[in-house]
């Protein structure tokens, strides 16, 4: 049965009907890693407090407060929870059937195909329909079940309004764009919240929600921000008074100005002139302007992939190996007394404690081999290294799996798996040793490990019972060095649905030394094309 608007277009909703199945409250404590879930029902994943990421299938989300999030039978999710608070979320299941000319149907296919349609800015809040509904779940009588799916269906009716009332969000989008531009083109000119949520037709709480989600700043923020950058340029290529350049950018205050100025870069108008002439101005991976020495002599390495810097020839003062997992030492740091700091953390608080001891870069080991060794040698002025590195590391590499290629067959498939912070197996993606070995001429990751992958998990939680999800045609397993990570391993190896595994049965099976194997820095990545082919001729031949 179809369904015709007053315009004589289709009503696609109109086929459905909806039925509540089940309605639960969940509260995550915080560095909290969920095992993925699989849906068998339609589903809406909704955060009240707190913090976390979002995985559904390839796809990546942020997942916090008033984040609605549909999912359809058949999809599976995971919830990342790093943060240190506790996370508040309800889980709503429910049915839909779809009306045909004869009869209805289950439908399981998507109900709302753009995912995040429900979180666009200034989203009402749906807090107190979900109340009710929760405190309506347990029925006794029809009466009350009526109670309970009359509720539903407004809460429905209201998801669906807003999922379809998506004429004004290009407007809003396009608005937030121009004032964006504006700034970037009259940041001389007097500013104010007022008057760019006026230009861009957006209430002036709401204009400033949407301009940080988009440029993580205030709007004001950003205003001094790109005013202090063009002061940059005119404090590098002038000798004008500071009053000038004050004025020219946009600021009325000399004094102000310098204060501004100080609290965004760290120096004083007057300092910054003077310390250009001995630094490098470069940019890290978390769009920080930093100033560096031109040479710096005392540099700490705060992460696990230093090698990065080593095979650049860039010495470290202190090789401070720290997981994400790990509290990094701020006060141990300040007594190495550095004259440059890189840090592998997207932690701003982190980042401005530690940028009061010394210049600061935030790095990113997360991303390619080659984007990581080419930022750090455009950092330090060793671009020519890195071409050279990069020129020889491809050629070893090609010539690495031409002679692995004897023993294995195309297409074949490889998981990494190790087991971390006690009993937590965890399959790994963008980082250590997978990385390695999916390469064209290499391994390919199996299905679930190729959505997490796109998706830039750098690995992922699963549990003992689904490994054979994840398992390729050969599997690493690392050895880990802790105690009860090293017993679940041991008690994953004598499981029988490890036995199972083709791998298992196929002899293809390698257990590694998680310290020498499982880091994808550059000095671990040279040293590997070695070692894998010496482990897997000798293991196969």
């Amino acid at each position: 049965m179809k369904t015709i608007d007053m315009n004589g277009d289709e009503l696609f909703f109109s086929a459905f009907m909806f039925r509540l199945n089940h309605i639960q409250q969940r509260i995550e404590i915080s560095d909290q890693i969920m095992l993925e879930v699989q849906c068998d029902k339609h589903t809406f994943l909704i955060c009240e407090e707190g913090e976390a990421c979002l995985f559904i299938g390839k796809e990546h989300w942020p997942f916090a407060a008033g984040c609605i999030y549909p999912i359809s039978p058949d999809e599976a999710y995971q919830l990342e929870h790093r943060n240190s608070k506790e996370l508040a979320y309800t889980i709503v299941k429910y049915d839909v059937f779809q009306w045909l000319s004869t009869h209805m149907l289950k439908y399981a296919g998507p109900l709302f195909p753009k995912r995040n349609q429900l979180n666009g800015p200034g989203s009402p809040s749906f807090n107190g329909e979900l109340k009710e509904l929760y405190e309506a779940r347990s029925y006794r009588n029809d009466a009350e079940y009526s109670h309970l799916n009359t509720l539903f269906q407004h809460w429905m009716e209201r998801i669906i309004t807003l999922y379809s009332s998506t004429d004004t969000e290009p407007s809003q989008e396009s608005g937030l764009a121009s004032t964006i531009q504006y700034i970037d083109e009259h940041y001389s000119e007097e500013i104010s919240v007022q008057k760019l949520a006026a230009m861009a037709g957006i209430r002036s709480a709401a204009y400033t929600t949407m301009f940080r989600r988009r440029t993580g700043h205030k709007p004001l923020d950003y205003v001094n921000h790109v005013r202090i950058q063009h002061a940059k340029e005119w404090l590098r290529t002038t000798d004008d008074p500071l009053r000038d350049i004050a004025g020219r950018v946009g600021f009325k205050d000399e004094y102000y100005f310098s204060r501004r100025f100080r609290q965004i870069t760290g120096l004083s108008p007057r300092q910054y002139d003077r310390s250009i002439q001995q630094q490098t101005l470069v940019q890290d991976w978390l769009g920080h302007d930093v100033l560096i020495p031109s040479n710096p002599e005392r540099v700490i390495y705060l992460g696990h992939t230093s090698g990065d810097l080593q095979v650049l020839g860039i010495r470290l003062l202190e090789d401070q190996r720290a997981e994400a997992v790990t509290t990094i030492n701020v006060e141990r740091a300040a007594r190495l007394e550095p004259d440059l700091i890189i840090v592998d953390s997207g932690d701003q608080h982190l980042y401005e404690q530690l940028s009061c001891i010394a210049p600061t870069l935030a790095y990113n080991s997360h991303a390619s081999l080659t984007e990581r060794v080419t930022r750090a040698g455009s950092w330090f002025g060793r671009q020519l290294q890195v071409k050279r590195w990069l020129s020889l590391y491809e050629k070893r590499t090609v010539r690495m799996w031409e002679k692995i290629g004897r023993v294995i067959q195309q297409g074949e498939t490889a998981s990494v798996l190790t087991y971390h912070r006690g009993e937590r197996l965890f399959v790994m993606g963008n980082i250590g040793l997978a990385p390695f070995l999916y390469h064209p001429l290499g391994f390919r990751p199996v299905h679930k490990v190729q959505e997490a992958l796109e998706a830039g998990r750098a690995y992922k939680e699963i549990s003992a019972e689904t490994v054979q999800e994840y398992a390729g045609d050969h599997l690493f397993l690392m050895l880990p060095q802790e105690p009860a990570a090293r017993q679940a391993t041991d008690t994953l190896i004598q499981s029988p649905a490890w036995r199972t595994l083709a791998a298992v049965k196929r002899g293809r099976v390698y257990h590694l030394d998680e310290l020498l194997w499982n880091s994808g820095d550059a000095q671990t990545c040279d040293r590997l094309l070695d070692r894998l082919p010496e482990l897997l001729v000798g293991h196969l031949h």
